[in-house]
């Protein structure tokens, strides 16, 4: 570890595609130093180690961890800046970020925590016809759903579930359904 946090882990040399150095050493991403990350170590580990099904994770793999953030960041901010350039803009926008999601597949699993904005008053008619429309469905799914539970409404208007006792007293013609056992004992 250096003096600010960063990784100091010397990573392995790229093959292909690599950039030379004045000193003759081949950097693997030439974003950095060699070995080093812009991320914290130690607080990319304790984001890796909220995660319940991760015991133990090597100071390489935060390390590989790290440098997979920090590139995917610069693709996505890189996709989000051509958008604002389009525009004839300089800074990125919320709305860059949200039509880069919109218009790249492999950015599309974060349509739910980059949505595109919308006005006030859309959001609100979004909200109303979707309260709307659960309440519709709703009553219908409640009936579709006591039936799908072997549930009866009872005299009082009270739903009881299969298997659940009355509490009314039955009628003469409300018998009890006898077993093929009950029939064999007569």
């Amino acid at each position: 570890m250096g003096n600010s946090g960063r990784a100091t882990k010397k990573a392995p040399a790229k093959k292909a595609g690599t950039k030379s150095t004045s000193s003759g050493s081949k950097a693997l991403y030439s974003g950095t130093a060699q070995g080093t990350t812009q991320l914290p170590v130690a607080r990319v580990k304790r984001i890796i180690k909220e995660d319940k099904d991760v015991q133990m994770v090597s100071n390489d793999a935060v390390f590989l961890i790290s440098l997979a953030t920090e590139l995917f960041l610069e693709s996505f901010t890189a996709k989000a800046f051509n958008l604002a350039k389009i525009e004839k803009r300089k800074t990125v926008s919320y709305k860059d970020l949200a039509t880069a999601v919109t218009q790249h597949d492999s950015l599309e699993f974060l349509q739910d925590v980059i949505p595109k904005t919308m006005t006030l008053t859309a959001a609100i008619e979004k909200q109303r016809a979707a309260q709307e429309k659960e309440e519709m469905g709703g009553e219908e799914e409640d009936v579709d759903q006591e039936e799908a539970n072997g549930s009866q409404i009872g005299s009082d208007g009270e739903v009881e579930e299969e298997g659940e006792e009355s509490s009314r007293p039955m009628s003469e013609d409300e018998g009890e359904l006898s077993t093929p056992e009950d029939m064999d004992e007569d």
